[in-house]
C-alpha cells in the first residue's frame, strides 16, 4: 500500500512498505526515469521474511509532483527524512543505477544507520564521463516517449513479459522532462569518489553481465574496500526486473553474513 511522508523542506514524497517488522529493514532506491514499481517483483520475494520499503525519489513515481532540487545529494537527504519517519534504523540500502549512487551518498552522509549496501548496475560516485554523443543522446530522451521506450527496450538481456515492460514505460512516462534533465545532470557528473573510498559499510555490488561489468568492478567495487562483487549472467541493466529471484538469493546471503 502506498503511503506518504514529508521531507525536510515539506515536500510530500511517496513510499511503499511491505513485510514483517524485524531486526533489519531493506530500503530500495530506484534509478533514473523509474519508480519504486521496478522493485515490485524483488520486494514481493523478500517481504515474506523482511520489512521492505521502496521510496519514489522526488520528481519520480508517486513523488512526481514534489519540487526540486532533483539532485543525488537532495535525494540522500530525503532518505534521512524517511528513515526517521518510518523508524528504519538499522537498515540495508539497495540501490539500482542512479539509486546506487544515492545509496553510496547516503552511506557517507549517515553511516551510523546503514548496516549494508547492495548496489545493482551502479552509477559510480565519480559519475559517468559520457562522450559528447552519448551525453547528447541522454539529454534528448526527456519528453520524447518514443525514443525513451526504444532506449528502455535495450536495457534488458531478453525481451521481458508485457507487464514488466509496462512497469518500465509507465514509470518513465510520468517523469517531467525538467526533472529528468536536472537529475541526469546530477548523477552523470558526480564527484565524490574520494568520499566513497572511505565507505566502511559492508557492500555487495551486483553487475549484470550485459551492462559493462568491468566498469562496475573498477569504478565501484574496487573503490569500496572489502566489497563483494557478483556478475549476474544473461542479464541487462534492469536486473531487478529480469532476475528478481537470483538477486533475492544474493541479498539474503549478504544479510545473513552481516
Amino acid at each position: 500500500m502506498t503511503q506518504t511522508f514529508h521531507a525536510a523542506d515539506g515536500a510530500e514524497l511517496s513510499y511503499v512498505d511491505r513485510g514483517p517488522r524485524g531486526d533489519i529493514a531493506l530500503l530500495f532506491v530506484h534509478g533514473w526515469n523509474a519508480s519504486s514499481d521496478v522493485w515490485g517483483p524483488l520486494m514481493d520475494l523478500l517481504a515474506a521474511r523482511r520489512r521492505t520499503i521502496g521510496m519514489d525519489v522526488r520528481g519520480f513515481g508517486g513523488s512526481h509532483a514534489a519540487r526540486g532540487p532533483y539532485t543525488v545529494e537532495n535525494f540522500s537527504d530525503d532518505l534521512s527524512a524517511l528513515i526517521a519517519f518510518a523508524d528504519l534504523d538499522p537498515l540495508v540500502v539497495v540501490g539500482h543505477s542512479m539509486g546506487a549512487a544515492i545509496a553510496q551518498r547516503f552511506a557517507i552522509d549517515r553511516p551510523e544507520v546503514v548496516e549494508g549496501l547492495v548496489l545493482i548496475a551502479p552509477v559510480p560516485a565519480s559519475g559517468m564521463d559520457f562522450p559528447p554523443k552519448v551525453d547528447a543522446f541522454f539529454r534528448s530522451l526527456p519528453g520524447n516517449l518514443e525514443a525513451t521506450n526504444a532506449w528502455l527496450a535495450k536495457l534488458t538481456y531478453e525481451d521481458p513479459p508485457p507487464q514488466i515492460r509496462a512497469i518500465m514505460r509507465d514509470a518513465a512516462a510520468l517523469v517531467d522532462p525538467a526533472v529528468a534533465l536536472e537529475s541526469y545532470e546530477s548523477w552523470s557528473r558526480l564527484h565524490f569518489a574520494d568520499e566513497a573510498a572511505t565507505i566502511a559499510t559492508p557492500t555487495l555490488v551486483i553487475a549484470p553481465a550485459g551492462d559493462r561489468p568491468d566498469f562496475a568492478r573498477e569504478r565501484v567495487a574496487d573503490l569500496i574496500e572489502g566489497s563483494r562483487f557478483e556478475i549476474m549472467p544473461k542479464t541487462g541493466h534492469y536486473a531487478p526486473l529480469e532476475r528478481p529471484a537470483a538477486i533475492a538469493r544474493l541479498i539474503e546471503r549478504f544479510i545473513e553474513d552481516l
